[in-house]
């Protein structure tokens, strides 16, 4: 009897083990590009830096869909390297300094990065404005992709 119930109850344990949601292997690409995504993020000095780290991330596995949304994010992001390459047609030293801490604070406070960035280049305020605007989108239509398949980008929403 002692038996029985053992095995009965090992039954129970292996069908609750087998019984989770299955990861498909779209689920699985999308995760590991989220995952990079938020380490070119971290740490990356440069929006030009994050658009040659991000067009390097292999996306074979992903869905098309997602590729392309994809694209239109890394796009997104070569608009804030155009800046980039104005502020350092002006100021070389000080677009630097500025990129690093634009980036520094990207990665948690993406809009503060943003106002700070505008506050020290108001020439570019606007082009800023649009070019985070674009990024922000675009990560956005990203996770919503994403999600179609399950994904979640598990850095809180942030980038």
């Amino acid at each position: 009897m002692k038996r029985l119930l053992a095995l009965v109850l090992a039954s129970f344990a292996l069908c609750a083990c087998n019984s989770g949601i299955q990861e498909t292997p779209e689920q699985l690409a999308i995760q590991s590009v989220y995952g990079i995504n938020s380490k070119v993020i971290d740490g990356s000095k440069t929006a030009a830096e994050v658009v040659a780290k991000l067009q390097s991330v292999r996306l074979n596995a992903c869905p098309a869909v997602f590729v392309d949304s994809f694209r239109d994010y890394i796009k997104a992001w070569e608009k804030m390297s155009e800046i980039e390459k104005k502020m350092y047609a002006v100021n070389m030293q000080k677009a630097a300094s500025d990129m690093a801490s634009y980036m520094d604070t990207y990665a948690g406070k993406p809009q503060e990065a943003a106002v700070q960035l505008k506050a020290k280049w108001p020439t570019f305020a606007e082009e800023i404005d649009k070019a985070n605007s674009a990024i922000t989108k675009a990560f956005t239509d990203l996770q919503v992709v994403g999600s179609r398949y399950n994904a979640v980008y598990s850095n809180g929403g942030l980038f």
